[in-house]
């Protein structure tokens, strides 16, 4: 699972550019993501040894790799490796070489605002995490968006509609 190629990471994320895809490029990329997926599972059961949990693991990362390569399969995919990228370090090292600047940007500031959400939505919605992703990666890359600093809340809930989304208790304005 360890990149060899510059870029390796943002190409299996966001596809090649248009001029250098190859013609079964959908199909070339699948594969290469369920060679990560793998990958990922490896580095799981070294990290947590064989369980009850890594099994359930298992069976649900299964069903991921064998998606199509269609889109829906394609954002599975994207959005399954994105998940593993904010929680295992070891899958981040598989990329630093050929990555280093985006994982950073992933791991300290794009990751960390939009995995929680997609965890609480019960991963109902890959396309939408792999899109939100690519956006901020790509149109606004190193904005800290309010993730600096004392006020930073990165890590905590949202809070209730009826808080002003600061929970704080304040109420929406009126």
């Amino acid at each position: 699972m360890i990149a060899t190629r510059r870029d390796h990471l943002r190409a299996l994320l966001f596809g090649d550019p248009l001029m250098a895809r190859e013609r079964l490029y959908p199909d070339a990329l699948a594969e290469d993501l369920n060679a990560c997926l793998r990958g990922v599972m490896v580095i799981l059961a070294e990290e947590v040894g064989e369980c009850d949990a890594l099994d359930q693991a298992r069976l649900e990362w299964s069903r991921i790799i064998s998606l199509g390569a269609d889109y829906a399969g394609l954002a599975a995919k994207r959005a399954a490796l994105l998940f593993a990228l904010h929680r295992e370090e070891a899958v981040r090292e598989c990329f630093v070489q050929s990555d280093r600047e985006l994982l950073r940007d992933l791991r300290d500031r794009v990751l960390p605002m939009t995995i929680p959400s997609f965890v609480a939505g019960m991963g109902q919605s890959p396309d939408a995490l792999v899109a939100l992703v690519t956006l901020l990666v790509e149109l606004w890359p190193d904005e800290a968006m309010g993730m600096e600093g004392p006020e930073a809340h990165v890590h905590e809930a949202v809070g209730a509609a009826d808080d002003g989304g600061d929970r704080e208790g304040g109420g929406a304005a009126p």
